[in-house]
This record gives C-alpha cells, sequence and structure tokens, in this order.
C-alpha cells in the first residue's frame, strides 16, 4: 500500500477532511434568515398594515420565506416579491409585499390563512 504524499506534514486525505468540515462549519455559521435593514423595515411595514393587525392581532414573529426578483420584459421595470409568514397572538397569515425596482414604496398585495 503506497504511502500518501505529505506537504508541509499534512496528507492529502487529511487536507480533504479540513476542506470539507470548514466549509460545512461555513454553511453553518452562515445566517440564513439575516436581518438586514431592509427586511427590518419590510417587517416595521408588516407590522403597520392594519389588516395584519385586524387578523392575527399583536404580530410576534415575523419570518421571510421566499423572495422572487423579476424582470417581466426586456425595457420595463422589474420588481421584487416577498412572501413573509407572520405569527400573531390570535393565528397565522401569510403576507405578500411587492417592490419595484428603484421605489422605495411598497405593496401588499396578497395576505392567506394557511
Amino acid at each position: 500500500m503506497p504511502l500518501p504524499s505529505k506537504r508541509l506534514g499534512v496528507t492529502a486525505k487529511q487536507l480533504l477532511v479540513l476542506v470539507t468540515v470548514g466549509c460545512v462549519a461555513a454553511y453553518l455559521f452562515n445566517n440564513h434568515d439575516e436581518r438586514t435593514a431592509e427586511n427590518l423595515t419590510l417587517e416595521a411595514f408588516i407590522r403597520s398594515q392594519e389588516q395584519v393587525s385586524q387578523q392575527v392581532g399583536a404580530v410576534l414573529e415575523i419570518a421571510l420565506v421566499r423572495q422572487v426578483v423579476a424582470y417581466p420584459a426586456y425595457g420595463t421595470p422589474g420588481y421584487k416579491r416577498s412572501l413573509y409568514a407572520v405569527e400573531g397572538e390570535r393565528g397565522r397569515l401569510m403576507v405578500t409585499l411587492k417592490q419595484m425596482d428603484g421605489e422605495q414604496d411598497v405593496e401588499v398585495t396578497q395576505i392567506l390563512q394557511p
């Protein structure tokens, strides 16, 4: 059985294991539910919506479920559509928001009970 080649005191197999463990650790430590300023602004917008508070009461938790950026046709502005799961003291909702590229205005396009 041939000996694995060593460079700097580390075999190729050890290096592969170290790289794999490093990648897995980086993936696990990466916060997938990033709370960026934009997400915080959209969450505040959802909390301010009267329709939401009427249906679920005080909002306890908001989580981004899906976000899609779309460009319908060449030359037309794109938009971002975000789907949030909202949990309140009286129930849950799914709230869809739409924001046009280059605009600060956000609109609620759909509110559904799951």
